[in-house]
């Protein structure tokens, strides 16, 4: 199939029957742009406005396809007009497999920048308190602020949702360990792992206050770890365990810590 030739043939047809470029077009009800572009075998009329085209200017398909007239269709050509089609439908699929492709490609990247967005590639635990009017997220990478996403860089991040508002609470770089809601649903405590040490915060919804909970507790030095374990039913009181060395000698235990009045009691010490 020669594009020249096929174009040279439908403007010598054109010029024949006295047509403009735009009235070829407005017979075809295509632009005259695609009739141009014929005429210059820059490509093929397609397969389906061959019959309108070759009826317009009097000819046969397979002369049309050919580029020039003859009195009955060889058997080489005929093999052209199935050669013709062939390329054609062929052409037509790939082009339309092509604009899925992209539409494919586009979605999956919206749905993936949203996903990024959500932080859904990040979230580490999903804590909703026992009354259900709140909610902490733990993520494991930062938020930014703008322009409103999870950025790359490694964070114990929380996303707390209370009552209809949102607050958002950075870290910095560590490993999360875990987040247990008082019985009342307005305060929680957080444990976690950075630089080296690991640290105990108490979240006071309604104080609006965060403590760091280990200086608090220094029961026995900086280098006593403590470990939470269970709220009270009082909803105040909290079950640690400690382990720490005194004189070269290791101590552990357990101990309740009441964070409204401060006051650490029932401290039992495991015997060794």
């Amino acid at each position: 199939m020669d594009n020249q030739r096929i174009g040279d043939f439908i403007r010598e047809l054109r010029k024949e029957k006295g047509l403009t470029q735009k009235e070829v077009a407005e017979a075809l009800h295509i632009t005259d742009r695609a009739v141009s572009k014929w005429e210059r075998g820059l490509n093929a009329p397609d397969i389906a406005l061959l019959e309108p085209l070759a009826e317009l200017f009097g000819v046969s398909v397979g002369e049309l396809i050919r580029g020039q007239r003859w009195e009955e269709v060889p058997v080489d050509d005929t093999r052209s007009l199935l050669e013709y089609s062939r390329v054609e439908i062929a052409r037509k699929v790939w082009g339309e497999r092509k604009k899925y492709i992209a539409l494919l490609a586009l979605v999956l990247m919206l749905v993936g920048a949203l996903l990024w967005r959500s932080g859904v590639f990040f979230l580490l635990d999903k804590k909703p308190s026992p009354d259900g009017q709140s909610m902490v997220r733990v993520y494991s990478k930062e938020w930014d602020f703008w322009p409103l996403h999870f950025t790359l860089k490694d964070a114990v991040q929380l996303v707390l949702k209370d009552r209809g508002q949102t607050g958002y609470i950075a870290y910095g770089n560590g490993e999360y360990e875990g987040l247990w809601w008082a019985p009342d649903g307005r305060k929680y405590v957080m444990s976690f792992w950075q630089g080296g040490k690991h640290w105990v915060v108490l979240n006071w919804l309604d104080r609006n206050t965060e403590w760091n909970l280990n200086p608090i507790l220094n029961m026995g030095g900086e280098d006593t770890e403590y470990q939470f374990l269970q709220w009270g039913k009082d909803g105040a009181s909290m079950l640690f365990y400690y382990n720490r060395e005194k004189e070269g000698v290791p101590e552990e235990g357990y101990f309740w810590f009441n964070c409204e009045t401060g006051r650490i009691g029932g401290e039992m010490e495991l015997p060794q």
